[in-house]
């Protein structure tokens, strides 16, 4: 499922699963940010998941320079699937998509249709 607002954003749906506990949530209307590097999960979801951490990360956010949490999750959207890094923030109410995970599931946005289209994978 993918839509798009008035105002330009593109929401998608997204699967996250704990991959060393197999916990899987699924999220309706997660917001592509590209403008976000990681993708950044609420703290209610991450304990749903059982998200194990295992670093801080300093990151700047809107409000300024914050210390969030890094895990690990199994990602899947429109059928792409890849284990990422993502953050877990106790103020977010909903999921972000960064460009770390678009980019590992091989897609992109495409802003006049405001819709996510697969991409080719570079390693140059």
């Amino acid at each position: 499922m993918l839509r798009r607002d008035n105002l330009g954003h593109v929401f998608v749906e997204v699967r996250l699963t704990n991959p060393l506990l197999h916990e899987t949530v699924t999220v309706s209307d997660a917001v592509v940010d590209t403008g976000a590097t990681f993708t950044t999960v609420p703290q209610a979801i991450a304990e749903k998941l059982k998200l194990q951490p295992f670093r801080k990360r300093k990151v700047r956010t809107v409000s300024g320079e914050e210390e969030l949490t890094e895990s690990i999750t199994l990602v899947e959207i429109q059928n792409e699937e890849t284990v990422n890094p993502v953050l877990i923030s106790p103020k977010i109410d909903r999921v972000l998509i960064g460009v770390l995970t678009l980019e590992a599931l091989g897609l992109k946005v495409e802003p006049k249709a405001g819709r996510l289209e697969k991409t080719k994978l570079l390693l140059l």
